[in-house]
């Protein structure tokens, strides 16, 4: 069965599907789908090895993943810790089991952190992920890696190179 599906995914025109996708797509946009059309067509010109989506709920990589990009997507789901000072708890995993059914997508379980600032946590998920992928042979020293992720209300979409 995996023979078969590799062999009909080489045969699909990711270029031309994509656009298709687009004309269909309701105008005006939403935010979030703007945003995943935009980090197709982005890794689509950058030629980008790997796709990094950072989600909590998994909605965003879904949506990426709608747009049928060439290139794989690692829906990374960020568990939430959440504490009142006496009672910790943790978000579950079922975003990235769900995520596990749709084509393309990748789910990477990131553990909760209880650091001060959001940016160095978003920046450690970023790199445990792109490590990850290197030990798994998804991506390789000088690959560019598109990330899409929040920071509090802003979303960012970042072009990188692996190391």
């Amino acid at each position: 069965m995996a023979k078969i599906c590799v062999e009909v995914e080489s045969t699909l025109d990711y270029g031309d599907m994509f656009k298709r996708i687009m004309h269909h797509s309701p105008v005006p946009m939403s935010p979030s789908e703007s945003l995943a059309s935009s980090v197709v067509r982005t890794a689509n010109s950058a030629r980008a090895a790997l796709i990094l989506v950072l989600t909590r709920g998994g909605t965003t990589a879904k949506l990426v993943a709608k747009y049928r990009p060439v290139t794989p997507i690692l829906s990374v789901v960020v568990h939430k810790l959440t504490t009142n000072t006496f009672d910790w708890s943790c978000s579950d995993e079922s975003p990235a089991r769900h995520s596990l059914i749709f084509r393309g997508l990748i789910p990477i379980l990131i553990a909760a952190s209880a650091r001060a600032s959001r940016a160095e946590t978003t920046e450690d998920a970023i790199e445990f992920t792109l490590q990850c992928a290197n030990t798994k042979g998804l991506c390789v020293n000088g690959d560019s890696v598109v990330v899409l992720h929040r920071v509090v209300t802003a979303s960012i979409i970042k072009i990188l190179t692996m190391k």
